[in-house]
């Protein structure tokens, strides 16, 4: 059995799917994974090496590329996800997350509305990933004929939170409204929402705000709700590991990096308007969002309209274009899809997890809903892991 060394220095919640992802392709290889968190201490690469005798190495670089800049991999095939290009190298095995399929979702939700310009805002420093999707995000702003801005925060702005803000809120009322933002990724969207409370403007009236990777403790924080674009870290790791066995067992191998397209847009209220749902159907989306695999019955949510619920439901079928139980379930099954990818949990636990009563009313409507029972379904058949936008 080949002992592969999986390194991370990204975010949890991106994290948790990357692995998932890369256990998924090792318990198909046959492999033995060690992860080491490199985010904790600069690794001793070499003791490491020699201590493991690793058959190959997954570096998750997208928290700090810089740790693997001098790592001494020669000659040990090595894949990594996510990588800066001065880690990435020429010469360097990647898959990254496709930064034209992320910013063409977020660009789809924030020109939905009638807006004056597009403004990208920028990660602390310098870096590729940024980079790459503030180029593509000018380009659709020369499409549509947009003016186009940048906020790009100061050089001491990752250290000062406050004067961050202040810098944010200034550069926020200079635009011209409405305006439709799209942050690098969740950290920076939720700093854009809290600057704009902070500055008086509204979103997303004055402001539509878009971010990147849907980190649910941050998005679901926000207030309001921050519209996240999903990429699929899943499919990353297991992209990750099969380009690995083929670094492993060729030398052949194209150095040039696996592009890994997003999966979609999960929306919340930083991007919707009345326009789009009455107040009322905004918050049972929220409700829906939020409390779907925790028992929620269309009856609470239809209690929230202060109707009948025959009205509530013509009122945010109208609305949505869906019932409330279909809304329900569509956020249920998603969930029990990632459960699914995951591989650790039994179909009684998931369908407890996800709100249904039985294993076999879970099992039914997951059958109805892909044509296949739960331990059948393909943690890698996209349509099925698609994230519902609500």
């Amino acid at each position: 059995m080949h002992t592969i060394l999986v390194f991370r220095t990204g975010a949890q919640a991106a994290w948790s799917e990357k692995f998932a992802g890369i256990s998924a392709f090792a318990r198909e290889a046959g492999w033995q994974l060690q992860t080491i968190d490199a985010r904790l201490s600069k690794p001793t690469f070499k003791d490491l090496i020699d201590f493991w005798s690793p058959r190959g190495i997954l570096a998750d670089a997208s928290g700090d590329a810089a740790q693997f800049r001098n790592a001494p991999f020669a000659g040990i095939p090595t894949v990594y996800l996510n990588p800066e290009t001065d880690a990435q190298g020429a010469r360097r095995l990647s898959v990254i997350s496709d930064p034209e399929g992320i910013v063409r979702l977020a660009a789809h939700e924030l020109l939905s509305r009638e807006i004056k310009a597009l403004v990208y805002v920028d990660w602390f420093s310098p870096v590729s990933w940024s980079e790459s999707k503030r180029t593509v995000l000018r380009t659709v702003a020369h499409l549509h004929k947009l003016p186009f801005h940048i906020i790009t925060p100061s050089r001491n702005a990752a250290q000062d939170s406050v004067g961050f803000m202040r810098q944010l809120s200034a550069e926020l009322k200079s635009l011209p409204q409405p305006s439709g933002v799209f942050a690098v990724n969740d950290v920076i969207g939720a700093a854009v929402i809290t600057a704009a409370g902070k500055a008086d403007i509204r979103i997303p009236e004055d402001l539509s705000v878009v971010s990147v990777d849907d980190d649910p403790e941050i998005c679901e924080n926000c207030s309001p709700t921050l519209t996240s674009i999903r990429p699929d870290f899943f499919r990353m790791g297991f992209a990750a590991g099969r380009l690995l066995r083929q670094a492993i067992e060729s030398t052949d191998v194209q150095p040039s990096p696996l592009t890994i397209p997003p999966l979609s847009t999960v929306r919340r209220a930083s991007s919707r308007t009345l326009a789009d749902y009455d107040a009322t159907v905004n918050k049972a989306l929220e409700l829906i969002r939020l409390k779907a695999c925790e028992g929620l019955t269309p009856a609470d949510v239809s209690a929230l309209f202060g109707a009948s619920r025959r009205s509530a439901e013509i009122r945010f079928k109208a609305a949505t274009g869906r019932t409330i139980g279909d809304a329900i379930l569509t956020i249920r099954l998603s969930a029990a899809c990632e459960y699914l990818a995951n591989g650790t949990s039994s179909v009684a636990a998931i369908a407890n997890f996800c709100g249904w009563k039985s294993d076999l009313a879970f099992r039914k409507a997951f059958k109805s809903r892909y044509g296949v029972a739960p331990l059948k379904w393909s943690p890698l058949a996209g349509s099925s892991r698609v994230q519902p936008s609500l």
